[in-house]
């Protein structure tokens, strides 16, 4: 029973302001948003060349504007409560408990593991993030950077004088690179093929609706592609643990020191932990260099404002960092803005929560816009134009760049991205001319006619200067 006050004569407010206090506060209601006024994306109706679940950036913007922080609607026919901004982005990446991440993203469970890191909440997330850290800080990935560059710039050298599809092109020679750094692994052109067709299959089915995920998954094509691959990274990882070594990064998370209440990594969690380190953010990074591209080619005096600090690029030059290319890296941090690969992830609340001010329960499917805001114009002036010089005239807050997620949930393949991107723009800009002879589009992956996969095409000339 609540223990209320007592009224007096004269009830002034300090009386109700006290009953307010004690009694249990009803939540508002969610805002709902008409899913009418979602448009779906077309060649014609967005200045984006994303689009947020199909639709238009420009459409959820505005129900943003309208409805704040958060609003319920429907996208692509199912109820969803959609939520973005500063404020969202912080409480969502600032809880990362309160979240229920594996079952957001079940199609990781249900293709490659229960065991793979995007299944795992709370404890079994921070074991997992704590044992694969030394494979992907920033300090390990470095002493790996001449073979990374060497790679990069040898798959550069390969497609010199041929019209090549760029986006698979670049799957192939990030591929590559890995293999001689994060898992040394001397890979077939045939294997290099099927990793980089499986990774496509893969990734580009996973935001289709339940029916048409399983028609692509189900293909006899994409089965024994994802059969050949698994088995392929089974066989390195067993060769590992009965005694083989390779003095690379997959050694390192394998023989690592931890302490004994940390239980190491097993035979079958490494297995998917291989495709992490070998295979996966391949096509992620792959479509933001060819979109960076693609804005260059567009933007010739700020390009040529690069290439001349870029120079004769030598990859030993980044070994401290950026700090010696400000245009670059801002050029590579409008390309991330413009084009995240992820701009909207699925969330399901682990429980019932406050959630900027609205409560939110576990049967509730949320879509957070975590690149909502690198459109937003009180954030980035002109937000939908390429211009990289916003990066060294100001500074942005943290918030507000979502490419990567944020909080302890943050991209785990963002520090591998983040190297691989400026020494393929380094050796590109410096030992090439290029012409883009097909704009990137997104496109079916392998069945042109049918449900299948989506991913970016784009076809590119390079050659030698």
């Amino acid at each position: 029973m609540l223990d209320l006050p007592a009224p007096k004569d004269r009830i002034g407010r300090g009386y109700f302001r006290k009953i307010k206090q004690l009694l249990p506060m009803e939540k508002s209601a969610i805002p709902a948003y008409p899913p009418e006024l979602l448009e779906k994306r077309s060649a014609r109706n967005s200045q984006a060349m994303i689009d947020f679940r199909g639709y238009t950036v420009e459409s959820f913007l505005r129900a943003y504007r309208d409805c704040g922080p958060i609003f319920r609607t429907k996208v692509n026919g199912l109820d969803e409560v959609v939520f973005g901004g500063l404020k969202a982005n912080e409480e969502a990446w600032c809880r990362p408990d309160e979240w229920s991440y594996g079952k957001a993203v079940k199609v990781f469970r249900e293709e490659l593991s229960s065991l793979h890191l995007t299944q795992l909440d709370r404890e079994p997330h921070r074991r997992k993030r704590r044992l694969l850290n030394k494979a992907f800080k920033t300090s390990s990935i470095m002493e790996c950077l001449p073979q990374i560059a060497e790679q990069i710039r040898l798959g550069l050298k390969r497609i010199n004088g041929i019209e090549v599809e760029l986006h698979e092109a670049l799957m192939d020679v990030y591929t590559r690179a890995q293999s001689v750094s994060s898992i040394k692994e001397t890979l077939s052109d045939h294997m290099v093929k099927k990793m980089v067709d499986f990774e496509e299959g893969f990734i580009g089915a996973l935001f289709l609706n339940d029916q048409e995920r399983e028609l692509v998954y189900s293909r006899s094509k994409y089965t024994n592609l994802k059969s050949e691959v698994l088995s392929y990274l089974h066989g390195i990882v067993r060769k590992r643990l009965t005694g083989e070594t390779a003095d690379d990064l997959l050694d390192a998370i394998i023989h690592q020191k931890t302490s004994s209440s940390i239980e190491p990594l097993s035979e079958e969690e490494l297995i998917y932990d291989a495709y992490l380190l070998l295979i996966a953010g391949t096509g992620n990074t792959s479509k933001t260099l060819c979109y960076c591209l693609y804005e260059l080619a567009n933007n010739p005096e700020w390009t040529a404002k690069l290439i001349e600090e870029i120079g004769q690029f030598d990859a030993s030059s980044m070994a401290r960092g950026m700090a010696n290319f400000p245009l670059l890296k801002a050029t590579l941090m409008e390309a991330e803005r413009l084009f995240p690969a992820a701009p909207v992830l699925p969330r399901i609340p682990s429980r019932d929560l406050d959630f900027v001010g609205y409560e939110l329960t576990p049967k509730m499917h949320c879509l957070h816009l975590v690149s909502l805001m690198h459109f937003d114009d009180s954030v980035y002036e002109d937000p939908f134009l390429f211009k990289p010089q916003r990066w060294i005239d100001n500074e942005y807050p943290k918030l507000a760049h979502g490419t990567f997620g944020g909080g302890s949930h943050v991209c785990l393949g963002m520090n591998v991205a983040r190297i691989q991107l400026p020494l393929t723009l380094g050796y590109l800009l410096s030992n090439y001319n290029f012409s883009i002879t097909k704009n990137p589009k997104k496109e079916h992956y392998a069945f042109p006619s049918e449900v299948d996969s989506m991913t970016v095409r784009m076809n590119v000339v390079l050659r030698s200067k």
